[in-house]
């Protein structure tokens, strides 16, 4: 496991959900304030840098085969997000004035089950019926992009996967905007690109001094704050600097982990929990503190953003233990006895007699 990674994965599941409860709390104020945490959005930015990163070293590590290396990315994936779309669709269909976004579309449950982009029925945008899973249905085109790239000899495979990534973003001026291919062709995709480049250098041994490495993420951060809500393309604004952190951070490695820092090592382990799940608390939070004639000015304001931080983050780890880690520690189990019996039936099928 690589700590500084894990930390970044907790910080920024973190920022999602800070620009989430400052955004439900722009719109409860009576005061006129329209406060905003959009350096908050770049916590998806930062993901998709780990995320190509992690592929990166799954696959030099491991050398999986194509098939493998998807059926390990679905098992990781598919099974909480599945579950908590199933919860929605439920609750949209029995009880529809409990949500305020979520709205029940058969068209658009099955392509949010199955990770395709689509015009959510009261949004408009293209987001499932889990609002935070859009993210997952670049992360799903980006593995089966990678495992493609699988099957090329291995000197090929990261010039393929960069090449291909870049002719998708170079794509985009030239696609109808507001369908699929205009989704794909984003240049969010470049980001997944930047962390395999990221994971190839620091395979390699390239290294950066301590001091410099945290230079990086500081700078990182700083740019992020600045470009947040700006008008340059997001992989300036927010995919350069996720880049910086990243990097900055898996380089300074080796100083992050004289004295590991577990609270924010848990969060960074659920923070896959905590990302799904926070919409959904913050929904019924909004609905509990409305209830209780709470508002957003003042003191409230405060305390209302810090109840839904302390709350999402309890939350996920409490989902992360009871039902994402078992699922995937049984589907695990399950596919590996699978695939060893049907190895051994392989074998046994060829012995003589």
């Amino acid at each position: 496991m690589i700590l500084s990674l894990q930390y970044l994965r907790g910080i920024a599941a973190m920022m999602v959900v800070a620009f989430h409860a400052v955004d439900v709390l722009s719109r409860m104020s009576t005061d006129g304030h329209d406060e905003q945490f959009l350096v908050g959005l770049a916590g998806v930015d930062i993901f998709f840098v780990i995320s190509g990163f992690i592929m990166w070293i799954m696959a030099e590590k491991a050398y999986p085969s194509p098939g493998e290396f998807i059926r390990k990315r679905v098992i990781r994936i598919v099974p909480l997000y599945w579950a908590l779309t199933l919860f929605l669709a439920a609750v949209a269909v029995a009880k529809p004035d409990l949500l305020s976004t979520a709205v029940f579309d058969p068209a658009h449950f099955v392509a949010s089950m199955l990770f395709i982009p689509w015009p959510h029925p009261k949004l408009g945008a293209a987001v499932p019926l889990l609002i935070p899973g859009w993210t997952l249905n670049y992360e799903m085109a980006f593995y089966v992009i990678f495992a493609l790239c699988l099957f090329l000899p291995k000197r090929w495979r990261l010039a393929s996967l960069l090449s291909s990534l870049a002719l998708l973003a170079a794509m985009g001026p030239f696609v109808p905007q507001g369908g699929a291919a205009a989704f794909y062709t984003d240049t969010l995709v470049l980001e997944f690109a930047a962390g395999a480049l990221l994971a190839w250098l620091w395979q390699r041994g390239v290294k950066l001094a301590p001091g410099l490495s945290l230079l990086l993420v500081i700078a990182g951060f700083a740019l992020l704050y600045l470009g947040a809500g700006s008008t340059l393309p997001r992989i300036v604004s927010l995919g350069l600097p996720a880049t910086m952190i990243v990097a900055g951070a898996v380089f300074a490695e080796n100083l992050l982990k004289v004295r590991p820092f577990k609270p924010l090592l848990l969060i960074g382990d659920a923070s896959y929990s905590i990302y799904l799940s926070h919409g959904i608390g913050l929904a019924v939070l909004l609905k509990l503190w409305t209830y209780a004639g709470l508002g957003g000015d003042g003191w409230q304001g405060i305390a209302f953003v810090a109840l839904i931080l302390v709350s999402s983050a309890i939350g996920g780890i409490v989902l992360y233990f009871t039902v994402e880690k078992p699922m995937l520690l049984w589907m695990n189990a399950r596919t590996d006895r699978r695939g060893k019996e049907a190895a051994r039936l392989g074998v046994a099928s060829k012995v003589p007699g």
